[in-house]
């Protein structure tokens, strides 16, 4: 069983270089760009945040969308994009 302690508990502890670590939810946000409209590469965008704060950025390019869609396992028609304007 795994133990648990606040922060009050070990601040010390992490002050001193000693790792600690803790779950924290997340909403990423994926986007999906292709930048060179004569390509088939697709830029994707890993947007992580905490509540309203951005707290990681990261960019990946696939050789195409079918990659894509594979890499995140989305079907062809399953209704979750989102068009920005």
């Amino acid at each position: 069983m795994k133990r648990v302690y606040s922060y009050q508990e070990i601040g010390t502890l992490i002050d001193q270089g000693k790792q600690a670590i803790f779950t924290c939810h997340t909403i990423v946000r994926v986007s999906c760009v292709k930048k060179d409209p004569g390509s088939e590469t697709i830029t994707v965008i890993l947007t992580a945040l905490i509540r309203d704060t951005c707290v990681g950025v990261l960019e990946q390019e696939y050789s195409s969308i079918e990659e894509v869609l594979e890499a995140f396992d989305i079907d062809d028609f399953e209704e979750l994009w989102e068009v920005l304007s």
